[in-house]
This record gives C-alpha cells, sequence and structure tokens, in this order.
C-alpha cells in the first residue's frame, strides 16, 4: 500500500487580492526609479554587464521611473507608508503608476478599494505636488 503524501493546496494567484505567490508574501518591492538608480550607480569595482536583457531593463527604468533622484522616491514611499493599510505592493504601484485620482487607483490597482477615497485621495494629491516640483 502506498501511501498519498498531503501537498498543500495551491492557491490561485491573483494580484488584484494581493495574492501573488508564496514567494511574495515577505518580499520588499522597488519602485521603478530606485531600479533606475540601483543600476545606473553600480559600484566602480563591478562593472555593468554588457547583455540583452540588462541593457533592455535599464533603458526600460529609463523609460518609465517617474522620480529623477532617489530622495524623491524616498519621500513618496514616505507619504505612502502614513497610510497603514497600503502594503508594499500598493505603494510600488501608486509610486510606480502616480494616479491621480481615487477612482483612476482603484481601477489600475484593484486592491485599493479597502482605502476610502477620502484617505487616497490627499496622499495621491501630494504625489503629484511632489513629482510636478522634484528638481
Amino acid at each position: 500500500m502506498t501511501s498519498l503524501r498531503h501537498r498543500p493546496a495551491h492557491e490561485e494567484e491573483d494580484a488584484s487580492t494581493l495574492r501573488l505567490g508564496a514567494e511574495f508574501n515577505n518580499a520588499g518591492c522597488l519602485l521603478i526609479s530606485e531600479v533606475r538608480y540601483l543600476l545606473e550607480h553600480r559600484p566602480s569595482e563591478k562593472a555593468a554587464p554588457d547583455t540583452a536583457v540588462y541593457n533592455k531593463t535599464l533603458e526600460y527604468v529609463k523609460t518609465f521611473a517617474k522620480f529623477d533622484k532617489p530622495e524623491a522616491a524616498a519621500a513618496i514611499r514616505e507619504t505612502l507608508r502614513r497610510e497603514s493599510a497600503l502594503t508594499q505592493f500598493e505603494i510600488a504601484q501608486i509610486a510606480n503608476l502616480c494616479p491621480v485620482t481615487a477612482e483612476e487607483a482603484k481601477s489600475i490597482i484593484p486592491s485599493l478599494v479597502k482605502i476610502d477615497d477620502e484617505k487616497l485621495q490627499p496622499l495621491l494629491d501630494e504625489i503629484q505636488t511632489m513629482r510636478k516640483f522634484q528638481s
């Protein structure tokens, strides 16, 4: 007689409900602007690899980074951390996409429905102001 091993039930991944998979449960999330900074400011002893993947990644982050300086990205992250209901994933998504209204934010990041518009909109307004005045 063979014994059957119990396998944990496979949970369906769904970013709209923040089910990202077990490997992402405690993972940190970088903003595209932070990735850009890390790729562009590698330690001098480590030359940037000249591979297609590296070059395409660098091109992507240069195109889609919303903040030019790491201080601006850090300020955005700190602003969003004031809302304790936001997960790291949601913080990164808001900072990467920079929605203007709470309605827009909730349409592109469905898990934000848990946050009242009266709490979310001031954060989005502050981010837009910071974006306008980054130097």
